[in-house]
């Protein structure tokens, strides 16, 4: 009984540590309190103060929470003024972006197990061959500059 009542005492503490730990995702309202707002939403990720956008040369409070991606900006008055978006690279982004950013490169290059082994080979003659062509027409009074290389896949 009583190793049944210290492990339910320990599970309780857990699950308390465990529901204290979770981010808040409330919502923010015109007219709330910085404390009303960490009520509702948890610490912040960023506390700063910027210009007032009401131009009237003041600072105010701003609170940024990056998960849910929220800005509280309040007035002057320590009242929430406004609620912006934050734009924040989160991982599911930054997985898509990877991925457009593959599709738009188009497929990859087929490997050819002959060709692209003596591509590899060659490649330092090859690379002779465009920087001594690049010396010699430098030589000749031509323009003087470093040569693109080419891949060594380029064939």
């Amino acid at each position: 009984m009583r190793t049944f009542l210290a492990s339910a005492a320990v599970g309780l503490l857990a699950m308390s540590v465990v529901g204290c730990s979770t981010v808040k995702t409330g919502t923010l309202s015109p007219g709330m309190t910085p404390d009303q707002t960490v009520q509702s939403m948890g610490e912040p990720d960023l506390k700063d103060n910027i210009a007032d956008p009401n131009h009237s040369g003041a600072s105010v409070l701003r609170y940024v929470w990056l998960e849910p991606g929220k800005a509280a900006i309040f007035g002057s008055d320590e009242r929430l003024a406004s609620v912006q978006d934050v734009e924040t690279n989160t991982k599911l982004k930054v997985e898509q972006q990877a991925h457009e950013e593959a599709v738009a490169s188009g497929p990859p290059q087929k490997f050819d197990p002959i060709e692209t082994p003596l591509d590899y080979l060659f490649y330092p003659v090859k690379a002779g061959v465009v920087y001594f062509g690049a010396g010699l027409s430098c030589a000749t009074g031509a323009v003087c500059e470093k040569p693109n290389l080419p891949p060594p896949s380029s064939g």
